[in-house]
């Protein structure tokens, strides 16, 4: 199918389905989001030795969450950051790095379970071990009469992603897993990087989450905004 056209059939669909927070996260309890930023720009942390520190942006974090003890803290797409320091996030044949988020971020504690949207098919289910990559991930594969897609879960545990097989089915809400701890989702603090895919294009156990700037008309295409599913204010101008 043409991209273009594809792309639109997912917006006309989003125009006549949204979700709750609590679809995916059922056991938090929560409907809302607050923003937070994590642009080149943000004052939550701002170097990369504040962000790759576990302790520090965990406490930041613990701030923001007594401040919205009601919402989810969220954000990140399309968003350029300079945290991806990692050698994974270098292009092919250039020194530019990926730098442009393709998700939202949910931040939330370790062990948090992670429900289905939506019916999906297993098409990838992985642990990876590299620094500052997916940690364990799923990706699904939706099928309805008026559209297709795939969404992504990643930075979850190692043991979430181990009885899965490809082919499987998981049913809407469904638990696919629970968010990793630092030791085994990529060393990151622990959140759900949950990302919408229109294609997987060629990719096999494993797919971008992290665009490049000079690309990034050709990957709004591909991987449209996860809160046209949510219709979060707080995330409307992200």
């Amino acid at each position: 199918m043409d991209e273009k056209l594809h792309f639109e059939k997912f917006i006309s669909w989003t125009k006549k389905n949204t979700f709750s927070l609590e679809n995916l996260f059922p056991t938090v309890h929560k409907n809302k989001a607050v923003h937070i930023d994590l642009s080149i720009q943000n004052n939550t942390v701002k170097t990369e030795e504040e962000f790759n520190n576990p302790k520090y942006f965990g406490e930041k974090l613990a701030e923001i969450q007594e401040q919205n003890s009601d919402k989810i803290i969220a954000g990140g797409y399309l968003e350029k950051r300079a945290l991806y320091t990692s050698d994974i996030y270098n292009a092919e044949n250039s020194n530019q790095k990926r730098n442009i988020h393709l998700g939202v971020d949910f931040w939330l504690p370790e062990n948090t379970p992670i429900h289905a949207l939506l019916d999906g098919e297993v098409i990838c289910a992985v642990h990876q071990t590299s620094y500052k990559g997916y940690g364990g991930f799923v990706i699904l594969k939706h099928i309805g009469k008026e559209v297709e897609f795939y969404t992504l879960y990643g930075h979850l545990s190692k043991e979430s992603i181990s009885n899965f097989s490809l082919g499987e089915i998981i049913k809407k809400n469904e638990q696919i897993g629970v968010l990793g701890d630092y030791q085994e989702n990529g060393e990151w603090v622990p959140h759900l990087h949950f990302q919408v895919m229109l294609d997987v294009l060629d990719y096999q156990n494993d797919f971008p989450g992290v665009a490049l700037e000079s690309e990034l008309e050709f990957w709004k295409m591909i991987c449209p905004n996860p809160n046209l599913l949510f219709k979060l204010d707080s995330l409307s101008k992200i």
